[in-house]
């Protein structure tokens, strides 16, 4: 059986288990009820606050769960098949891609997404808080979620170490060992770090500009409506995205 079958198996089964675990899961839980009444503004904004923070728990819990069974089995069958082979470069191949699902899997268990706290951080608090700094709590809390969902998926620093690592073991094996494996090696482990990167939960920001459009009276500043148009220039024409 190739790396690559191995290796795209894995990934494909856990990801096709994900609706399933999310599907069978238990109804995601809000924090704690207040036990007093806030003025029907807050009470409105809270609901949408705790409802998403709450809502937003389970797919971080699966994906999380989930990429740490693709590096574990990972590391468990590569380094597996890398003492059983008794070609140096297919050995090389094999240890330089379970070193790669380690670091995967550190990575994964040293920053955890903060969304699959969910709404815990609130009800940790109880009654004791005042409305407003409910409020205040949820809306930071949401929003910390969303600056880590923009950052993890949008900045060019995951994706420029995922193609660092991979670039780097394929030259190792293809060059080092002479294997010529190592590149496709190298594209599979590439694939598999942007598809994680990608399918990290993503859901708080934007229940976090929603919430910005829905609530402009809330501490949070209102963000204008995205919208587009053409204009001319020069000999042709232009889309203006504004947003």
């Amino acid at each position: 059986m190739t790396q690559w079958s191995v290796t795209s198996r894995a990934v494909l089964l856990a990801l096709a288990a994900m609706p399933a675990t999310l599907a069978a899961g238990p109804a995601a839980q809000a924090g704690e009820r207040r036990p007093d009444r806030c003025d029907a503004d807050t009470e409105q904004r809270l609901q949408y606050l705790e409802d998403h923070l709450a809502g937003g728990r389970r797919y971080a819990n699966v994906w999380w769960q989930t990429w740490n069974g693709v590096y574990g089995a990972g590391i468990a069958v590569e380094g597996a098949r890398a003492g059983l082979t008794g070609d140096s470069g297919k050995r090389a191949d094999h240890v330089v891609s379970a070193v790669k699902a380690g670091v995967g899997l550190a990575d994964n268990l040293l920053r955890p997404p903060p969304a699959r706290l969910g709404a815990s951080e609130l009800a940790a608090a109880g009654g004791e808080e005042s409305c407003a700094e409910r409020l205040g709590r949820a809306e930071d809390l949401l929003r910390r979620n969303a600056a880590d969902a923009r950052k993890r998926r949008f900045s060019w620093r995951p994706h420029l170490g995922n193609l660092a690592l991979n670039a780097a073991g394929a030259v190792i094996v293809a060059e080092g060992f002479d294997e010529n494996r190592g590149w496709a090696s190298g594209a599979v482990g590439l694939a598999v770090g942007e598809l994680r990167i990608w399918s990290y939960p993503w859901q708080a920001d934007g229940a976090w500009k929603e919430y910005q459009r829905r609530f402009p009276a809330s501490g949070a500043p209102q963000l204008p409506p995205t919208t587009w148009q053409l204009e001319s220039s020069g000999e042709g024409l232009r889309v203006v995205v504004r947003y």
